[in-house]
């Protein structure tokens, strides 16, 4: 039987709350009873799609994902979920090469944990990752999600003539129409976010509401292409919201 948590002992001042992704039913349903049996409060998603829903909708402290989900990759997940601020992220896979463990830490994981997994150690895990992330502080409110003032010289530039992203010290990014659009409307909200329903509208995409998949694929899209030229890509995911660039950006 697990043990249940005494918060206060643990300085824990909350319930731990955890999503849990992972598309083997019955492995999903024994891990999250396992948790929830020792104090946890634990959301369950069988999908890459599940997994953004929840997101927009709650907060957690950690996220628990598989790498093979049917619709997407734990890696991605793994990636958006480690842009969430103050979040624990544990991969949980079969994949123990290491390659695959390489590749979880560098896109943001805290833990990567091959199954068959022992239920008290990935409690454990959970528990230490919740803590210092609470004893770090927590993340920025999405309810004023305001930009702080930042130093001129970390200006980026937007040349809408030659469709292109210029860091303030580093590779010219080339961008794509839609990246464009994606940019300048950032731009033009001066470092406060822009909502993914107006973001995909402004986009041009006909699912123009907040579960639109193909705004998350040109985010995903120009971080890589950020990544590859050894640039990092000031581009935030405010939870629940949409998106804000968090650093000057001026257009040309």
């Amino acid at each position: 039987m697990p043990r249940e948590i005494d918060l206060l002992s643990e300085g824990l001042d909350r319930p731990i709350r955890v999503l849990l992704v992972e598309d083997d039913n019955d492995l999903r349903a024994g891990l999250a009873d396992y948790l929830r049996l020792s104090g946890l409060i634990v959301a369950e998603a069988s999908s890459g799609i599940a997994f953004y829903k929840a997101l927009r909708t709650d907060r957690f402290d950690v996220a628990i994902l598989d790498v093979n989900l049917p619709d997407t990759s734990g890696f991605e997940l793994a990636r958006d979920a480690a842009e969430e601020g103050n979040m624990g992220v544990v991969l949980l896979t079969a994949r123990a090469g290491r390659d695959d463990r390489v590749r979880g830490y560098s896109v943001g994981a805290d833990l990567y944990l091959t199954k068959p997994v022992d239920g008290e150690e990935l409690l454990l895990a959970v528990r230490n990752l919740t803590r210092r992330a609470r004893t770090l502080g927590p993340a920025p409110s999405p309810a004023n999600p305001q930009t702080p003032s930042l130093p001129s010289d970390s200006a980026w530039k937007l040349d809408a003539m030659r469709q292109a992203l210029l860091p303030p010290h580093g590779t010219r990014l080339a961008l794509s129409g839609r990246e464009m659009l994606l940019v300048e409307a950032l731009a033009r909200a001066e470092g406060t976010t822009v909502s993914r329903q107006k973001l995909a509208s402004e986009l041009g995409y006909a699912d123009a509401s907040s579960e639109s998949r193909s705004l998350d694929a040109v985010v995903r899209r120009l971080r890589q292409k950020a990544q590859d030229a050894g640039v990092e890509l000031p581009l935030k995911a405010v939870h629940a919201i949409g998106f804000r660039f968090a650093a000057q950006l001026k257009l040309l």
